[in-house]
């Protein structure tokens, strides 16, 4: 008995014909709205480098020897050129590049957006000036740079230097070797699993919250913005806190405490071990406050 209706083959060259006269409307579309799409075949630690200027930058690691990229422009004249190499085989290094082909271009055309999704071995290079920058589960070396713009990495195992001159750092889960350094930003920590954290501001707020590492190192430095620590009672370290203009505000217990011997007075400084002192905690600040306290 014959089914009513178009049999299951000439649907499929309906479906293969209605495919043929949308596909170049729907590139079309695609192209106008300057997305694109590339992927490439790595090895398992590339090096993966971009540049732009504009924009939001998104790179998340995964477990493939691949980096995928999906890239949207503002306008035409921004243009993004990739490069691998070697040129055949796996790629050992994945470069991007975001160029302005019109000086004249007005800013808010100006944007390039990526979402990256990279070799979790992947060493990265990322510089975006005045773009948001969002890493996220990466395991080697990174350099991430911004100037005027806020830049967020999560869940990082490799050595991590992090450069913004305007825009706030945030950085939670850090594994490795931590190095942070801003002008006007804040500087955020949260849960940090790191031995080694090195970070400064000029007038921006440092805010760490969590415990610290066995030999854990955890210098942190301000000039005129404020130092907040925030761990929980079980936390141990050595302390020293100074401060020339402004105060040291501590609410932790102090095992063995002692006044820093120098001119500073016992509200600008504080020298001192909490429970056993495994970890060394570093603080520095010019004119602003110094605060100590408890998790809650």
């Amino acid at each position: 008995m014959k089914r009513k209706g178009v049999s299951f083959g000439a649907a499929r060259k309906i479906g293969r014909l209605l495919l043929t006269m949308l596909l170049p409307a729907a590139l079309l579309v695609a192209a106008g709205e300057g997305r694109n799409e590339k992927t490439f075949d790595t090895t398992r630690e590339p090096r993966v480098c971009l540049n732009s200027f504009k924009g939001i930058v998104v790179v998340r690691g995964w477990d493939r020897a691949q980096v995928h990229v999906v890239y949207m422009v503002a306008s035409p004249r921004v243009e993004i050129d990739s490069d691998v190499f070697p040129a055949s085989g796996p790629a050992e290094k994945v470069r991007f590049d975001t160029h302005l082909l019109d000086s004249a271009l007005p800013s808010s055309q100006q944007n390039a957006d990526y979402t990256v999704d990279v070799p979790s071995g992947a060493a990265l290079e990322i510089r975006n000036p005045q773009g948001k920058i969002l890493v996220q589960g990466i395991q080697a070396d990174a350099s991430v740079e911004s100037v005027g713009a806020d830049i967020s990495i999560k869940d990082y195992a490799g050595h991590l230097l992090v450069h913004s001159i305007g825009g706030d750092i945030d950085i939670f889960r850090a594994s490795g070797n931590v190095e942070a350094y801003s002008v006007t930003g804040n500087l955020h920590f949260v849960s940090p699993l790191t031995t080694r954290l090195h970070a400064s501001t000029t007038s921006g707020r440092i805010l760490l919250e969590g415990d610290f590492m066995d030999r854990g190192d955890y210098i942190l430095s301000d000039y005129s913005g404020d130092v907040d620590i925030v761990c929980p009672a079980s936390a141990s370290y050595q302390l020293s806190a100074k401060t020339l203009k402004g105060k040291v505000l501590n609410t932790m217990p102090m095992t063995h405490r002692r006044e820093a011997a120098s001119s500073l007075g016992s509200a600008n400084s504080l020298l001192g071990t909490h429970n056993t002192g495994t970890a060394t905690l570093e603080l520095t600040s010019f004119s602003g406050n110094i605060r100590i306290r408890p998790q809650e």
